[in-house]
């Protein structure tokens, strides 16, 4: 990936409303602390060479979004020997106790001639935490798009997965859903943006939104 001075334009949005009555005080959240209906969007351009770019989102017990620092953190190089590009792109939602609920992960690996996209090789990783009696998060659905008829000067890739919960914090399957979206332009001068986007139907206080690119 070319080098380059990275700026990284965040862009949030985030909708909740606070609601009282909740099933149990799920992953420990504190009693009637929940938001509902949560959506947060983000963009971050694709790091330097060598540098992954990651940020942890948390909602306050007023349903207040509260983003953390970007951090630039070292990486492998993303170039290849031949010239090829590689870029990962990561969403992952954690409960209060840190435990990874459920996340979406992908691996894009692109070809670059005179200016333009050539080739593009794409893989897709989900993971979600189950409990020991056979509940928990589960996978309902998921689905990706290309959008490069190659060679293309920019190409759109999209990823999408869906996540349901039926266990011990809700016997009814109905209270949980998460949903997480990535989106990434690559060009064919090597360079990237990568999109984010997660929602839920319940956000507890304490959950934590961790996303990257790089």
């Amino acid at each position: 990936m070319r080098k380059r001075t990275a700026l990284v334009a965040i862009v949030l949005a985030g909708i909740a409303v606070a609601v009282p009555g909740t099933p149990a005080a799920a992953f420990g959240a504190p009693a009637g602390r929940v938001c509902i209906d949560v959506r947060l969007d983000a963009t971050l351009p694709a790091p330097p060479d060598g540098m992954i770019t990651q940020q942890s989102i948390t909602v306050d017990e007023n349903c207040v979004v509260r983003s953390g620092a970007a951090r630039f953190l070292p990486a492998p190089s993303s170039r290849e020997r031949n010239g090829d590009h590689r870029l990962r792109v990561w969403s992952e939602m954690y409960d209060c106790c840190g435990i990874l609920m459920n996340a979406l992960y992908a691996r894009h690996g692109w070809r670059t001639a005179d200016g333009r996209i050539s080739q593009v090789d794409t893989g897709v990783d989900t993971d979600w935490n189950r409990e020991p009696w056979g509940g928990g998060w589960h996978l309902s659905q998921s689905s990706q798009a290309d959008g490069c008829d190659r060679p293309c000067s920019t190409a759109r890739l999209e990823q999408h997965a869906e996540f349901g919960y039926r266990g011990v914090f809700d016997v009814t399957g109905t209270w949980y859903h998460n949903n997480h979206d990535l989106g990434v332009t690559l060009t064919g001068d090597g360079t990237a943006t990568c999109e984010l986007r997660v929602t839920a139907r319940h956000w507890f206080v304490g959950w934590t939104w961790i996303r990257g690119c790089g």
